[in-house]
């Protein structure tokens, strides 16, 4: 008897809608986890990829610009690209130089007394996009305009130079009379 109450409570009407409610739960729980939950989540993984490629094509455009305004500005300047060459080399290369600061002081009318050559260093390996620099102090003798005429030839060379420290004095056992005046010049040279 236990059976049949037990079967009659079960096909009752209001259990009847309880069961219909409680497999559409069921159902629609098995949509959302194994149907819905994968294709929202591919969805946003789909934005999220896009947001990534659009950033990525922003990047690529600006770069795509930059290298457009390089080669724009290489072609206009094609033709002095061997005077920057010239300007700034590849190695120091300090003998000429030295060689061009001779021939200038000599034909300058300025007597060379001395030549030290500092701050280079030749081991160490720098990216190439550096500018580096080396240190020449020189001491002359002559007379201002002598002195006038030599930075005037400096500044006309095509290798890069700046004069970063210039004295000009009179030696004390040297009469008042005497132009001469003793120059010392600290010259930076260039190069990548």
């Amino acid at each position: 008897m236990e059976k049949k109450q037990i079967l009659k409570k079960l096909f009752s009407q209001k259990n009847k809608d309880y069961t219909y409610a409680i497999a559409f739960f069921l159902i629609f729980s098995f949509f959302i986890l194994f149907i819905i939950r994968p294709n929202l989540v591919s969805v946003f993984e789909a934005n999220n990829k896009i947001e990534e490629l659009h950033k990525l094509d922003t990047f690529y455009n600006t770069q795509i610009d930059k290298i457009i305004e390089l080669q724009t500005t290489l072609e206009e300047n094609r033709d002095n690209m061997l005077l920057l060459n010239q300007a700034i080399a590849n190695k120091p290369e300090v003998n000429k130089i030295l060689s061009d600061l001779d021939i200038s002081s000599q034909e300058g009318g300025l007597v060379t007394s001395g030549i030290t050559v500092s701050d280079i260093n030749l081991k160490e390996k720098e990216d190439g996009d550096k500018l580096k620099s080396f240190t020449l102090n020189m001491d002359f003798n002559g007379d201002f305009q002598n002195s006038l005429s030599f930075i005037k030839k400096i500044f006309d060379q095509r290798r890069l130079k700046t004069i970063s420290n210039l004295s000009i004095g009179r030696d004390e056992k040297e009469s008042s009379e005497s132009s001469k005046l003793q120059i010392t010049m600290m010259i930076l040279g260039y190069f990548l």
